[in-house]
């Protein structure tokens, strides 16, 4: 065959898209493969080898190719092609479709962000569709142009999914990384309306990931009890292994977000300590002083008769009794504990 697309370059950021083609390779085999265009894609043969094709779900070219010359069914085409499709995979009459969620690892993109990877195959060819960018095929296909990917169509799509999951860690590492934090902090007398807003944003970002995991979650398991007839026992056994590693990201981010609830409990129980704290300041406030109010309130009261109107001295023995009676409530309340 004769590729159209530049085989110079040996990394697939250098590749220049072609009329929604992201890029095209056609598999050797042995791991390795070679770049090829749209008029490869469209003379393909099945005696040609594996054939892995990466396009934009938005071009023009892309759905027409789509419709009129890939062979996949107007059902099919149209999952593929919804930009808000959720996690699921089905058997078509020609191949099988795959449609899963990953995190969003571009430059200012929230992780939370989760971007879809769309797969069909047939055993033979393999079409990924994206609307926004992903990092996943473009990994695979380094490992292709370096001799080192996978050998056939089957082993493609597994890599592909396990590549997919795979990144999940990281985000779930960072989710830890930031329950911790929270949990150390909270213990340290932290400021409460800062840890509020930390607890709001990670709690809405544990649930929107969840989201999506969970029905992808019930689309991996549907995909093992249900494989493509063309998956061999090798990548049954590699993509068990990654579902279960699925699996276990899930039980984490829910952990997470039973431990932020935990958080949110004690950040609770700080701002009630910390009311309880005031109001009892404030009630032993009120307790000293209304004795003290009551006494200044009754000499002050505007009536004849009141004792040491006329005397200089009267002034400072009042203040000296309300001192005596300060020290006095004061004693006491040491004595039953209060202070």
């Amino acid at each position: 065959m004769t590729p159209n697309m530049p085989h110079t370059r040996s990394r697939a950021e250098e590749i220049v898209e072609d009329r929604g083609l992201l890029f095209a390779v056609q598999m050797d085999g042995k791991g390795g493969g070679s770049l090829v265009g749209w008029n490869d894609i469209q003379s393909w043969e099945r005696t040609h080898g594996p054939l892995w094709a990466h396009v934009d779900a938005g071009s023009a070219e892309v759905r027409r190719w789509l419709t009129e010359e890939s062979g996949l069914t107007p059902v099919t085409i149209d999952a593929l092609l919804d930009p808000s499709a959720r996690p699921r995979v089905f058997a078509g009459r020609n191949g099988f479709a795959t449609i899963l969620r990953g995190v969003n690892l571009n430059p200012g993109a929230e992780r939370e962000d989760m971007v879809a990877m769309r797969i069909w195959s047939d055993g033979d060819r393999v079409i990924t569709l994206r609307h926004d960018y992903l990092r996943t095929p473009r990994i695979i296909l380094d490992s292709i142009l370096a001799g080192q990917g996978p050998t056939s169509a089957p082993a493609l799509y597994e890599g592909l999914i396990d590549r997919l999951i795979d990144f999940f860690g990281g985000a779930i590492e960072d989710y830890e990384a930031r329950i911790d934090r929270m949990e150390t902090d909270v213990a340290d007398d932290p400021d409460v309306d800062v840890m509020r807003r930390e607890l709001t944003d990670i709690r809405q970002d544990l649930a929107q990931v969840r989201r999506y995991m969970s029905p992808q979650r019930h689309a991996l398991q549907r995909l093992l009890d249900a494989p493509p007839v063309w998956l061999e026992e090798k990548q049954l056994l590699l993509l068990r292994e990654s579902v279960d590693q699925f699996e276990h990201y899930v039980e984490e981010l829910d952990e997470y977000r039973e431990r932020a609830l935990v958080v949110k409990d004690d950040i609770q129980n700080l701002m009630d300590e910390k009311m309880n704290r005031n109001m009892y300041i404030l009630s032993i406030v009120a307790a000293v002083f209304l004795p003290l109010g009551f006494l200044t309130g009754l000499l002050g009261i505007n009536v004849g008769g009141m004792p040491g109107v006329e005397s200089g001295e009267a002034f400072w023995i009042t203040c000296g009794v309300l001192a005596i009676v300060l020290v006095a409530e004061v004693a006491l309340f040491r004595r039953l504990g209060w202070l």
